[in-house]
């Protein structure tokens, strides 16, 4: 119990804890945001018959989801952070 609580007075006093769990909030808000646009862009997608459209859907959709991918890769190795630090 008292380990359990010194661990965290010593997160709330760390500067370097609360710089990471600021960025892994936000970081989280922008995923959201890109998958809502991956979603909005897969249903134009869809709905699209112009064949220049549907050729640049495809290249954002492609952007996104490397944004993505890569942004789940950074919050998945600050969570192993946080995890082996406790």
């Amino acid at each position: 119990m008292k380990a359990k609580f010194l661990t965290q007075l010593e997160h709330f006093f760390d500067p370097e804890h609360k710089k990471t769990k600021h960025y892994g909030k936000e970081l989280k808000t922008v995923l959201r945001k890109l998958k809502k646009k991956e979603r909005k862009l897969t249903e134009a997608l869809e709905q699209t018959t112009d064949q220049e459209l549907t050729k640049l859907y495809k290249t954002e959709l492609e952007i996104i989801r490397i944004q993505r991918k890569k942004g789940l890769d950074i919050l998945q190795a600050i969570r192993k952070e946080r995890q082996n630090n406790q």
